[in-house]
């Protein structure tokens, strides 16, 4: 994706994530992160048949890391590090011991957060029609989402 496009791309996700989500998108939500865990995240990209399923499955498990599991880590590791910083104010003397666990916590805490932010993006990155396998099985899905969400498309 090119920087303008997911600049903006990040704006609406942005916008759409601080309104909050109706019981009716977060069901819609799930469906949408179990497929994706389901057939990219737990699946070897290489596996697919044809080489388009390949690429995009490798692009969208890729994004997938950046953007859910690599930002987690970090906010994790941010969190243990002000954790660690309190501490050494408080304490006035050198403290590692909240790291760790304030680490592990805050990354185990906004792993799920971030995953349902991005996750239509992440799902509409496996849109590559009725004729590949990952295509289809997307839009059973998709048939599922609008049933819950009473739409023709989202």
């Amino acid at each position: 994706m090119s920087y303008i496009v997911r600049n903006a791309y990040r704006k609406y996700e942005d916008k759409l994530f601080s309104y909050g989500l109706s019981e009716d998108e977060v069901r819609a939500a799930r469906l949408r992160m179990d497929f994706f865990n389901r057939t990219i995240v737990s699946r070897n990209t290489h596996t697919f048949n044809t080489k388009p399923e390949c690429d995009w499955a490798y692009i969208a498990k890729r994004e997938y890391h950046y953007d859910v599991l690599i930002k987690a880590v970090v906010d994790g590791l941010i969190a243990g590090n002000v954790a660690c910083s309190a501490m050494m104010f408080y304490h006035k003397r050198f403290v590692w011991i909240p790291f760790v666990p304030v680490a592990f916590f805050a990354a185990w805490y906004r792993y799920p957060v971030l995953f349902l932010k991005h996750n239509k993006k992440l799902f509409d990155m496996c849109n590559l029609g009725e004729e590949y396998e990952l295509g289809y099985q997307r839009n059973i899905v998709l048939a599922k989402c609008n049933k819950i969400l009473g739409r023709e498309d989202f």
